[in-house]
């Protein structure tokens, strides 16, 4: 699969984050890639551009090698502004995120538990009473865990303290042979693993490699 855009651009309160952007990015197991930019350049919205969540503004956005226009099922996101159904426990948060998207056949929620270094009795506890770097992790184990050719990652160190760093850490080591990545970030320490670059800067995008 590949993700064509051409002529691309996006522009928010008269103001535009990137234009006239021609860019192709192929989706299969391994390979990876980090958007560099400011806060504020435009990181996380290219992102939702290559998952259309959101449209450009103007020219075009294609899913190539696949009977679908993109979806749900191709990509999973972990974003600091993707909020976690705090009303449910994180029993009841698996078992409705794995009838939405499946996870690989090897995880259940004690695989979960036992990675982010839970206590056995997080399983009946709400996510309103995570704290921020609890959901964090849930929301990483998420990304990697679904079973879905693209994994989207906006800012993933955001609010994780040291285990949760090992965390990631870990879940990269183990998995980013199993999918595609897509790491948006300004921090090295995010993003080293990368095979390929792209700088939004002055509403331009730039391949660095």
């Amino acid at each position: 699969m590949k993700i064509v855009l051409k002529d691309c651009g996006k522009n928010y309160h008269r103001t535009w984050l990137f234009r006239n952007v021609n860019f192709e990015f192929d989706i299969f197991p391994g390979n990876s890639l980090a958007v560099l930019g400011d806060n504020g350049s435009g990181k996380s919205t290219f992102t939702l551009l290559l998952t259309r969540q959101i449209e450009p503004t103007e020219g075009t956005i294609e899913w190539t090698g696949t009977n679908s226009k993109g979806g749900h099922n191709f990509y999973s996101l972990s974003s600091p502004s993707m909020e976690l159904p705090e009303e449910l426990t994180l029993e009841e948060w698996f078992d409705f995120e794995s009838h939405i998207k499946p996870f690989y056949p090897e995880v259940n929620l004690n695989y979960i538990i036992d990675l982010c270094q839970f206590s056995p009795k997080v399983r009946k506890k709400s996510i309103l009473n995570f704290s921020s770097g609890m959901k964090q992790r849930v929301k990483l184990c998420h990304s990697f865990l679904t079973d879905a050719p693209l994994c989207i990652l906006d800012e993933p160190l955001s609010n994780l303290d040291q285990k949760g760093i090992e965390l990631y850490e870990n879940l990269i080591a183990k998995y980013q042979s199993n999918k595609c990545i897509v790491v948006a970030s300004n921090r090295i320490d995010e993003y080293q693993f990368c095979k390929h670059q792209v700088l939004i800067k002055d509403a331009q995008l730039s391949v660095l490699n």
